[in-house]
């Protein structure tokens, strides 16, 4: 709120696991996560498709965009904002 009188915007973007083009799936991380639900490496993409309303997966260029969505000047007007790109978790949902 302090930071409105220097028009000063703070949003957020919150994406779900970014499938392709992320460091998280290196370092044994994706064997984790396959392993804990029950899956292969290979079934993680699907995997997290299936969990979403919109059955996508989220890629580098859907947090670009909703990035650019707050500062390309469309929504100069806005702050405080939590935009979720994750194709619709329902657990995720800003309650």
């Amino acid at each position: 709120a302090e930071l409105g009188k220097d028009k000063i915007r703070v949003n957020v973007v919150n994406p779900d696991a970014v499938i392709s083009g992320s460091n998280i799936w290196s370092n044994g991380w994706a064997e984790g996560r396959a392993k804990a639900y029950g899956i292969t490496v290979e079934e993680l993409p699907a995997y997290y498709a299936n969990r979403t309303l919109l059955g996508e997966i989220i890629e580098p260029d859907d947090i670009a965009n909703a990035c650019f969505a707050f500062v390309g000047g469309l929504l100069g007007k806005s702050t405080g904002n939590v935009l979720n790109v994750d194709g619709g978790v329902a657990n995720a949902f800003v309650r």
